[in-house]
């Protein structure tokens, strides 16, 4: 989901305890620690577990001088490397900044269905991702062959144009290569021991409330990941691999981000009034009738989705890589 509904269900999830809300009406911010808790997942990974990973294999082309076809050949090798060795390599895709707020984009497929590793030449782009009008240059695609097997992943274009580029783990899985983007997101980060360090950390800091708000709001985005395709490593560090989803929804999904922030909305503003001294709302009234659109409209969601999923066939693996790939954009061209 989009970081706005996990603040929001993080604050949330401290509206349930009547001390904390009688603490930020006098003042205290002890429920802005629930949105601190709905956010530090994905903060840890996307500002600092990303700049801790060391690459095996850096590509770091030159705007001037960008050989596609010897980015491809690079690429397919260390997957072939890989397959002999059953030794797990990191493939790192640097950006190729030209200014202040150009960028020469370009980009890969790994086509696992013939087994070719496609890298080409993109537009000039600016930091909103912009193309800069007639920029793209005509320039031979780069096409490599790949000697071992693949498991089937995100089938699409991966496009490297700003800030940070997208890194990649190949390894060797159930007698193939794998290729998992974006390695070092929901790790350590999306686990339950996660909730309970943050958890512990407040409730040493603020006091037990503040402790079990922290814990919480972080085991509810966790939880909320679950919702989706690829899920989360929720009981590292004794694993180490992302467990699946319940593939209900997609991270970007609109209806379901916005079900949950207006859902989380109105638990915050019943809470409130329930532990207030003269609680006006009623709840069968407020839960049966203004809220009751929220249910409608996610269910009409669900509906087309099956619909919709039963057409396209799309791989658990391409939608997990989906998702990933999405999320990223959010979060690191923020």
């Amino acid at each position: 989901m989009k970081g706005i509904s996990h603040f929001i269900t993080g604050v949330a999830v401290g509206t349930f305890f009547p001390d904390a809300v009688q603490a930020a009406a006098a003042g205290s911010f002890v429920l802005v620690l629930g949105g601190i808790g709905g956010i530090l997942p994905d903060f840890l990974d996307f500002r600092f577990a990303r700049f801790l990973e060391e690459p095996d294999i850096l590509i770091d082309p030159h705007p001037a001088e960008f050989e596609a076809q010897k980015i491809a050949n690079e690429i397919a090798a260390g997957i072939d490397r890989v397959g002999e060795t059953r030794k797990k390599l990191i493939l790192k895709c640097n950006t190729m900044r030209l200014g202040p707020d150009w960028w020469q984009q370009y980009s890969l497929k790994f086509d696992t269905k013939n087994g070719y590793v496609i890298v080409k030449l993109g537009p000039i782009v600016n930091t909103s991702q912009i193309p800069l009008p007639e920029s793209e240059r005509i320039w031979p695609e780069g096409r490599a062959k790949i000697h071992v097997p693949l498991l089937p992943t995100y089938g699409e274009f991966t496009t490297v144009d700003i800030f940070s580029g997208p890194s990649f783990a190949i390894e060797w899985r159930n007698e193939r290569v794998e290729i998992d983007f974006i390695p070092w997101h929901r790790q350590y980060s999306h686990s339950f021991f996660m909730a309970l360090l943050f958890g512990l950390v407040c409730g040493l800091l603020f006091g037990v409330t503040a402790g079990l708000i922290g814990g919480l709001a972080v085991l509810a985005h966790v939880l909320e990941d679950q919702l989706g395709y690829l899920g989360s490593n929720l009981l590292w560090p004794l694993t180490k691999v992302r467990s699946t989803g319940l593939k209900l929804i997609h991270a970007t999904d609109a209806i379901p981000n916005f079900f949950t922030v207006g859902t989380s909305v109105y638990i915050i503003l019943f809470n409130l009034d329930r532990f207030s001294a003269q609680p006006i709302l009623d709840p069968i009234f407020f839960w049966g009738v203004l809220w009751l659109p929220f249910p409608i409209i996610l269910a009409y969601f669900f509906y087309n989705k099956i619909v919709t999923d039963r057409a396209k066939r799309v791989s658990l693996l391409e939608q997990q890589e989906a998702d990933l790939i999405a999320e990223t954009q959010e979060v690191v061209d923020a």
